[in-house]
């Protein structure tokens, strides 16, 4: 047998022996000695040993419910974004932003860059379900499941800790506390909303009651119902908010579409609405459509969120506890109107279950049409279906329930637990073509010719009844009900997690040293857990234009044990060691050790450091049964995307020597435009399948820090961390791939046949003026492998000081991270830092001076985001110096500038058991810094609404009953 699988085997058993153990304590359990007058030892994030010390080896963040209410947070999300370590505000998952993820309806949070799946979230130090659709192939727990009134402190651990917690732990771990013993019914309700537009609505109430008081009665149970709700934002009357940098780029921010209802035929000699069309929408000759009634800000939102804990004295220093949650919430995502014409890139998909690659391509009518008055063959006809069913609903449930028994024996702490929790989300999607609904209602779009008309190019359509269907659908008519599921049928996900889990574990003295106590801590898991996703029938057979699937069907148990030491060397200098073996099915134990170090030379001085190793599991996505087929947008093809840009460049030079009355002109601008989206920014079928060889994702962690306390009161810190990950779990990128890098085994780049005859962007005559000599992209096929390198590094500082004054108690408090160093081979060479570029600013923090004065507090917050380069990696052709100057983008223009904003907060206390509170949320009404790169160089929509919000003001009110 191999030494792995031996310590695999030793580790399970080391796993029961452990919980068996810590419940045959439990049995014999006794009175502590621990006397009344000792400070109280309580355990810190980070470390299953309690201890007396407010600030411990590693560097943790403590957020206290006070905090909360300073920040004017309306979700756990708002406030661990809040944290300058955190980075998910600028590329994470929300569910706000989800509505075209995999995984709508969901939030996660990163730490250091490194992804959801770095950082472990943990409710009162044990882990939550995971949410049930996975975000693409990663999993994580959904922050909106956890009740904000119910938190009484969140602690932030910003090393990593695997040989604590065990896998995902690689950036850091996020612990959510929630209230004990709270005795009383305490009542809050607020709002928020925008004082600029007055819109951005948010509501909130919650009831906490607390009943039986531990020390007296020997029990106690705290019942919290939290209950949140989310106005829908629409950007129609928004525009006008938006930053002048940014539309001064784009031509074609806020006007209105071509691709309207009832529509417009488009041919070579010029443009015609179909009749019908209201007057005052007639513009330059077209039919036009206000396309912005239908773009969503910010989706509806819903949110029941229950949590419920009890203790109770079983005598004899036992306690029993039980802890359960549960949290319904409802997303209503409003989508655009579907629309369909010339102009349009064929949309490239495919079959996940045979992995055929289909194509949708947009027809040209005949000269018979009805819908065409020109007498023309092949002309372009653009169409809104303004009485599509467009939406998208999102329903999810999760739970979490658990109970179990601790207590202490002699010197010894002990606990024992077990529970179950899971997750169920349910998506339901309405406004995408259905291939086969197409075809019956409209025509079949693959019985076609070319059209190479150089001014609009198409496909023409054979079908003498395309667009007039016996029967089927009639456009600028009233349809029924039934040919419109037809063609837009309902089509989602279904996603289902669960776990069981039991857990023990022992701590207290082994032994006394001349320095002091050697205290340990030992402790095991046993875990299943089974994940499943499942598309929707016509989404699996590829039936829905567009859509790619997600997909998985697997489980496992794992198991683990963990030892730590806390070793006092000689006088104010302790040592801690850990260790944890976690074994997953088909791979080898994994051992995490930590050494932690912790000097105090004198009462007003620490200095502190760990090193760690850390890993990463493949989750059930990742590893088991699954498989995504996607469609990535923003796809530019470097051996066709710089001939697009000059034909195009071409087509407006030609448009702007034209009258401006001239009916070319429109016609030249809307070809240019696609030939561009054609190759630069289009959608490539992509089909990932899992890899049930993939290694672990293996990290290694070190800290180094110092905190100063010159006076009580007074407290600085400056902690600098180091992380490096190998093995990182993806797949090469697409534009890597493109960019002419290496072709990783399993990975296939797929082509059309280059034919001139058929190519939907460029005529013969184009493909030999401009010198292209290859066929356009389709397809995209890989598997998922260890591929990637990362290391990130950075300081942490924080300052706090709490003075009394003539005015009152002032409080003082920093919290800022210095970002050093990012690299990421998946992204650029590993030796490319990429610190300081796009979407990784170099300096995030935040400062906050509080001062309460009798029943009055006031609180204001400074919050700071440094400025980053567009660029990207050394090989960002599009958005280096000269990619810019080729855009005539100035220096500045190629920056996202710092941000800073500015908050306050009252508060009044003076009404017995009442608080009434107020946050005015970016005070001085500050505009997000400019990024014409999310904005693009044709940008329709911001993808900040910083904005629009404007100034925010949230009312609150808190009443308790004794």
């Amino acid at each position: 047998m191999h030494f792995e699988e031996k310590a695999g085997a030793r580790a399970v058993r080391l796993a029961v022996m452990l919980l068996a153990a810590s419940a045959a304590v439990a049995v014999q359990a006794q009175q502590s000695s621990t006397s009344d007058n000792q400070p109280q030892k309580v355990f810190i994030t980070g470390s299953n040993i309690k201890t007396i010390e407010a600030e411990t080896a590693s560097p943790v963040q403590i957020i206290t419910h006070a905090d909360i209410e300073r920040q004017g947070a309306t979700s756990v999300a708002d406030l661990v974004n809040n944290i300058s370590a955190a980075t998910s505000r600028y590329d994470g998952l929300s569910d706000i932003n989800g509505s075209n993820s995999f995984a709508p309806g969901g939030t996660n949070v990163t730490l250091r860059n490194l992804g959801e799946q770095s950082t472990l979230i943990l409710v009162n130090g044990r882990r939550m379900p995971n949410y049930a659709l996975a975000d693409y192939t990663a999993v994580f727990s959904n922050l909106d499941a956890i009740p904000l009134d119910a938190v009484e402190r969140v602690e932030i651990l910003k090393t990593g800790a695997s040989a604590i917690y065990g896998s995902d732990a690689v950036a850091g771990v996020i612990n959510i506390i929630t209230r004990t013993d709270f005795k009383g019914v305490s009542v809050n309700g607020d709002r928020t909303q925008s004082t600029q537009s007055g819109q951005f609505g948010t509501s909130k109430a919650s009831i906490t009651a607390g009943f039986g008081d531990y020390d007296k009665d020997g029990w106690n149970v705290l019942l919290n119902a939290d209950f949140y709700k989310r106005d829908s934002v629409m950007w129609t009357g928004l525009l006008g908010y938006t930053n002048p940098a940014l539309t001064k780029t784009s031509p074609a921010f806020g006007s209105y579409s071509s691709y309207s209802y009832p529509g417009n035929i488009v041919y070579g000699e010029g443009v015609t609405p179909e009749p019908g069309c209201d007057p005052s929408l007639i513009k330059g000759g077209l039919c036009k459509y206000n396309r912005y009634d239908r773009f969503q800000a910010v989706p509806a939102s819903d949110r029941d969120n229950f949590f419920g804990s009890g203790t109770l004295n079983l005598g004899g220093g036992t306690q029993a506890f039980g802890e359960a949650m549960y949290s319904k919430t409802k997303d209503k995502y409003i989508n655009a109107y579907p629309y369909y014409g010339d102009g349009l890139a064929p949309v490239n998909w495919g079959n996940a279950t045979t992995g055929a690659p289909l194509v949708f391509n947009y027809l040209g009518l005949l000269a018979s049409s009805p819908l065409n008055p020109s007498g023309e063959d092949g002309v372009g006809f653009r169409y809104r279906f303004t009485d599509a069913p467009a939406y998208q609903n999102v329903d999810s449930s999760q739970y979490r329930v658990l109970g179990g028994l601790r207590g202490t024996f002699k010197e010894y702490d002990w606990e024992v637990a077990a529970g179950v929790m899971g997750s169920k989300t349910q998506t339901a999607e309405q406004g995408a073509f259905s291939s086969s609904g197409f075809i019956k209602e409209i025509g079949d779009y693959n019985n076609y010719t070319a059209d190479l008309n150089a001014v609009n190019l198409n496909y023409q359509t054979n079908d003498p009844n395309f667009f007039n269907q016996p029967g089927g659908y009639r456009p600028g008519q009233t349809n029924s009900a039934a040919i419109l599921n037809t063609l837009f049928p309902t089509f989602g996900f279904s996603g289902k997690d669960a776990q069981t889990f039991v857990d023990g574990k022992i701590s207290g003295s082994l032994m006394t040293l001349p320095a002091g106590s050697l205290d340990f801590a030992a402790g095991g898991e046993v875990r299943h857990e089974s994940y499943t996703i499942s598309p929707s029938a016509n989404l699996a057979a590829g039936d829905i234009v567009g859509f790619g699937i997600s997909s998985s069907d697997a489980s496992r148990t794992t198991e683990a044990a963990y030892a730590e030491l806390s070793i006092p060397i000689v006088k104010n200098l302790e040592a801690k060691m850990a260790l944890r073996a976690d074994k997953y099915p088909n791979l080898t134990a994994h051992f995490s050790p930590k050494l932690a170090l912790r000097y105090t030379p004198t009462d007003s001085l620490l200095f502190r450091a760990t090193m760690e190793n850390g890993f990463r599991a493949p989750n059930l996505v990742e590893s088991a049964n699954s498989l995504k087929y996607a469609f990535d947008t923003g796809t530019s093809d470097p051996q066709r995307c710089p001939q697009a840009t000059a034909l195009s460049n071409d087509l407006i030079a030609q448009a702007n020597a034209l009258a401006p009355t001239n009916p070319q002109v429109p016609i030249l601008y809307a070809r240019a435009e696609s030939v561009v989206a054609n190759e630069c920014n289009f959608g490539l079928a992509d089909k990932v399948t899992n890899n049930p060889d993939l290694k672990p994702e293996s990290s290694r962690t070190a800290s180094l820090g110092v905190v100063f306390e010159p006076v009580k009161g007074y407290k600085a810190s400056l902690d600098y961390w180091n992380i490096r990950r190998k093995d990182t779990i993806g797949s090469t990128s697409t534009a890597q791939l493109l960019d002419g890098g290496p072709i990783p085994p399993g990975t296939t780049l797929v082509r059309l046949p280059f034919n001139t005859a058929a190519d939907q962007t460029f005529t013969a005559a184009e493909l030999t003026q401009y010198g292209v000599a290859i066929g356009a992209l389709s397809q995209v096929v890989r598997e998922l492998e260890n591929i990637s390198e990362q290391k990130t590094s950075g300081i942490d500082f924080g300052f706090k000081s709490v003075t009394k004054t003539g005015f009152g108690k002032l409080t003082m408090e920093l919290d800022g991270t210095y970002l050093i160093g990012f690299y990421d081979s998946s992204t650029s060479d590993i030796h490319d830092n990429l610190a300081g570029q796009y979407l990784l600013p170099r300096v995030n923090g935040n400062l906050t001076a509080s001062l309460s004065t009798g029943n009055f507090e006031n609180s204001l917050r400074f919050n700071y985001t440094g400025g980053y380069a567009l660029r990207l990696g050394q090989e960002d052709v599009t958005w280096n110096q000269a990619g810019c100057t080729a855009n005539n983008f100035t220096p500045d223009q190629c920056r996202v500038k710092g941000g800073q904003t500015v908050d306050y907060y009252f508060a009044y206390t003076g009404i017995k058991n009442l608080t009434l509170a107020a946050n005015v949320l970016n005070m001085f009404q500050q505009r997000a810094p400019a990024d014409l790169r999310s904005f693009g160089v044709s940008g329709i929509v911001p993808t900040s609404f910083q904005d629009a919000e404007g100034r925010m003001l949230r009312v609150s009110v808190n009443y308790k009953f004794q």
